[in-house]
């Protein structure tokens, strides 16, 4: 027979018993509670991100043109990518981003690549240029920044260069004005492009003025050098001079075209080569900026000058 103490022993180890079991329960609601806002998170995030089944991205690869496509490495492997990066085929050019978004596209024309069907030739003789001279601002230097196109003698251009400056301000590198260097090494051809950093807003006597002066100062220091004056070039739909508009490039190229009638001289309509049909510039032949030249633009650009003055 058990003795009342040994009862009382076996109910007071009863109750931590009990107590274990309702932490134990206890610590199970809470995991499995925690299990369930963990999960429900995730997947809100995870919802969050992924795209929509009516939104695509894809990479577009232009086989007209010289340019090569490669998705960048940070997209490749992201759900929501809806850009492509287009590397030139020259090592000095920087990748243009446009976006090729299907959910956007339609509702949004500056998104559009335009597709030439009639691709400007892009072949050209470097040596035909050998003993010729090219007149311009910053687009001109890419000249023979860009390998194989032309050599620095070539060329006498700087940034900001207007037809004022081509008379009074020194190149860097050269030590003189552009007509010194012309009249110092008596170019078989004078190329010039000339006019998008000296456009007023509507006002072109300054720079019909300044252009007039510039060519004939020219002439007269070189006799037997065949002169071309070049188009201003358009910008294209995208770009970063909101102060140059297009209508006004437009108005400026017909001074110029006047001028080249009026003194015989060889015009050289690249503007019409380059741009689109709403006559903005080519993307595809635009650096990321809207306005200055990728490098198969020299070259569209060279073609055509020696198709012009052959």
């Amino acid at each position: 027979m058990a003795s009342p103490n040994n009862g009382k022993r076996n109910k007071k180890s009863q109750i931590p018993k009990a107590i274990v079991v309702i932490y134990v329960l206890m610590i199970i609601v809470l995991l499995g509670i925690c299990a369930g806002v963990f999960i429900y998170l995730f997947n809100d995030l995870n919802g969050g991100e992924s795209k929509s089944p009516n939104s695509t991205s894809s990479v577009v690869i232009d086989f007209s043109s010289s340019t090569s496509v490669v998705p960048s490495p940070s997209e490749s492997g992201t759900a929501n990518s809806s850009e492509s990066v287009y590397f030139t085929s020259d090592s000095k050019s920087e990748p243009i981003i446009r976006s090729t978004d299907s959910s956007t596209e339609s509702s949004s024309t500056s998104n559009i690549i335009y597709t030439p069907t009639d691709t400007p030739s892009e072949s050209f003789d470097r040596a035909f240029f050998a003993d010729d001279l090219f007149i311009g601002d910053s687009i001109f230097t890419g000249l023979y920044l860009y390998d194989g196109y032309l050599d620095e003698k070539n060329v006498a251009a700087a940034v900001g260069y207007t037809p004022y400056g081509a008379m009074n301000k020194a190149i860097d590198g050269k030590g003189m004005t552009a007509l010194e260097y012309a009249k110092q090494t008596q170019p078989k051809r004078i190329f010039i492009m000339l006019g998008s950093n000296a456009m007023s807003g509507g006002d072109h006597s300054g720079l019909e003025e300044s252009y007039r002066e510039l060519v004939s100062r020219l002439m007269g220091a070189c006799p037997d050098a065949e002169i071309c004056c070049i188009s201003i070039t358009p910008t294209a739909r995208n770009n970063d001079y909101p102060n140059i508009d297009n209508s006004e490039v437009r108005e400026v190229n017909k001074v110029i075209k006047s001028l080249c009638s009026e003194l015989g001289l060889k015009y050289c309509d690249l503007y019409s080569l380059i741009s689109d049909d709403d006559g903005y510039f080519r993307e595809d032949y635009a650096e990321i900026d809207g306005m200055h030249f990728l490098g198969r633009t020299y070259a569209v650009l060279l073609s055509e000058l020696q198709r012009i003055m052959s």
